[in-house]
């Protein structure tokens, strides 16, 4: 689906060390990491999504304010919030997302948290493709030019008590997220994320279900190739559904039902963005594995599916996810692929897909392996299908 050889493989290695010390209120953490890859052809399909030769991924300060209530951290960290679909510390991608700033926690005595942040996000150098594939190192930094703010809340069970029952279990996350970019031909653009949560999750023998929903207005002022300046508007959607149920049976049975939708760009309105930006999110538990497969993000798409998971020995986890994909606008391009027909001519359904999954956690080795495949049967830009299957050992220790 994606520009380069028909056929590729290639082994992606990581190597971490995290080393943290905790004394009198404060905890240090220092983490570097390691990630190259080998074999990949050089017409592949490689970024730094898949390679950071040896660079710093965190290095910071958490200080305590008076209590463990409150918190702040200082330098560079990862982070995950809520569903991760916006801001994430990567798990099956070889990089992860960094940034450089400050984060504060407060934590209620009912357990409802804020946090609050203000960052610059960590660009992972170098970038050409001739670089990534000979694994070279350059020092991954941040810019002002780049700035990532935000204000999240959680509120982990609003109703506890009050209903008696189901919604007891309700859990409700509310937040608010700003990239504000300049560059060269960038004079200014600002994507503004306003969002809300909310999950019941799952237990044996019971439903289940998430709903989160997403507004993104901003706006931009670029300079054009001829130097004139251009200026327009930011106006995105995303929403996402779940209804799930977990069999009471010993080997944890789950069947869900989902429903992802992602706006597209409109192209009758060419000075508004209306493309949904999912910042620095993951995908790879909702649309299939990165890397190779990275067909589809939350951008542009329409995609219901049904997915089953389940543990026939302890330690063993089998997973399955069957999914169709529409645009949500046919003229607006697919996902990561950059594929469109600007004519609108072209059907807006994209094909199916069926994706594996088994994971073994080997105890007491400290030792996960995981080994899958994603079969998709496409449509519209192409007939042909794809297979992709990959295999990896995560040590421990």
């Amino acid at each position: 689906m994606r520009s380069g050889t028909s056929n590729d493989q290639v082994l992606t290695l990581r190597t971490r060390i995290d080393a943290r010390y905790k004394e009198n209120g404060r905890v240090w953490q220092f983490e570097v990491m390691d990630a190259r890859q080998q074999y990949a052809d050089a017409d592949g399909i490689l970024g730094t999504g898949d390679v950071n030769a040896l660079d710093i991924q965190q290095a910071s300060v958490k200080l305590a304010l008076g209590s463990e209530a409150n918190t702040l951290k200082l330098g560079r960290f990862t982070s995950d919030y809520g569903s991760r679909r916006l801001v994430a510390r990567p798990i099956y991608r070889n990089t992860f997302n960094a940034f450089d700033g400050l984060e504060f926690t407060h934590t209620a005595p009912n357990g409802n948290q804020v946090a609050v942040l203000a960052t610059q996000p960590v660009q992972r150098l170098p970038t050409d493709k001739a670089s990534v594939l000979d694994n070279d190192f350059e020092w991954d930094k941040s810019s002002n030019n780049r700035r990532f703010y935000g204000v999240f809340t959680t509120q982990p069970a609003p109703l506890a008590g009050k209903t008696g029952g189901y919604f007891d279990r309700l859990r409700t996350e509310a937040y608010y997220f700003s990239l504000r970019e300049k560059s060269d031909t960038i004079l200014d653009s600002s994507i503004n994320t306003l969002g809300l949560r909310a999950e019941v999750r799952a237990q044996p023998g019971q439903f289940d279900f998430e709903v989160e929903g997403i507004l993104q207005r901003g706006d931009n002022t670029r300079l054009t190739a001829d130097g004139s300046v251009s200026r327009g508007d930011h106006r995105a959607e995303y929403a996402f559904f779940e209804l799930g149920y977990s069999f009471a049976v010993p080997s944890r049975l789950r069947v869900l039902f989902e429903v992802d939708y992602g706006s597209g760009n409109d192209l009758g309105t060419p000075q508004r963005q209306e493309r949904f930006n999912q910042l620095f999110g993951v995908t790879a538990f909702a649309y299939g594995p990165t890397g190779f497969y990275g067909v589809f993000n939350a951008s542009n798409i329409i995609t219901p599916g049904l997915r089953a998971s389940f543990n026939p020995i302890a330690g063993l986890n089998l997973m399955a996810s069957y999914r169709h994909f529409w645009l949500a606008d046919r003229r607006d391009s697919l996902g990561r692929t950059k594929q469109s027909d600007p004519s609108g001519l072209t059907d807006s359904y994209m094909g199916q897909h069926l994706d594996l999954r088994a994971r073994w956690d080997v105890s007491p080795l400290s030792i996960r392996i995981e080994v899958g495949a994603v079969i998709y049967k496409p449509k519209g830009f192409q007939e042909r299908n794809s297979v992709f299957t990959y295999g990896g050992a995560e040590l421990t220790f």
